[in-house]
């Protein structure tokens, strides 16, 4: 009996071994890959650019009070602010100025309200930014009287719609205004914002 039992282990040895070498192969190959992932996963954490947050800040340049301004097509008001944006330039320059207007009655109650993109264009850190708004002008509502001469684009147009937002303000609608609402908006390339309000009161 003990004979063919020392031949049955002789014989499930080798067997054993084998699962062992197979098993012991399969980790080094799980451990190889392992660190191949490792590897790829530093690269790419290296090579990420880190996240860049941009920020600006806007001031008025001179007094914030109430202007009142005659109720006629030539009548300008300058609305000059100074603008700061956070580096690094190169993400966050350019910054865009928008300017929104809310005309409203004496209720504080909507008229009409519109946009104008790209006003003007910051391209340095700190900028003074001169506009010259004409409340009573639609077609001519805003400019950039510092604009560089090579751009030159002019007056632009404020396009107001009604309350309901289905058409263009009328003249006898705009007739019941008894304020307007002027903001200036700064917004650098990489995000981030910041706004200044002027009120424009009609002078009757």
């Amino acid at each position: 009996m003990t004979f063919p039992l020392l031949l049955l282990l002789l014989a499930f040895e080798p067997q054993q071994q084998t699962q062992m070498d197979q098993i012991h192969q399969e980790l080094l190959q799980q451990r190889q890959q392992i660190g191949r992932l490792l590897e790829l996963l530093g690269k790419d954490q290296k090579q990420a650019a880190p996240a860049r947050v941009c920020f600006a800040e806007a001031r008025a340049v001179g007094s914030t009070d109430q202007k009142r301004v005659p109720m006629t097509p030539t009548a300008v008001v300058p609305f000059n602010l100074f603008s700061v944006v956070t580096k690094p330039e190169e993400a966050c320059l350019e910054a865009e100025i928008r300017v929104t207007a809310s005309y409203l009655d004496a209720t504080d109650t909507l008229v009409c309200s519109g946009v104008v993109e790209n006003v003007a264009t910051q391209t340095t850190l700190t900028e003074s930014i001169n506009l010259a708004i004409r409340p009573w002008n639609l077609r001519e509502f805003v400019r950039w009287t510092n604009e560089p001469p090579q751009s030159n684009s002019g007056a632009k147009r404020l396009i107001c719609i009604n309350a309901e937002g289905l058409s263009e303000a009328r003249s006898e609608e705009l007739a019941r205004v008894t304020s307007i609402r002027v903001r200036a908006t700064v917004l650098p390339r990489g995000g981030g914002m910041s706004t200044i309000e002027m009120q424009i009161v009609p002078q009757r």
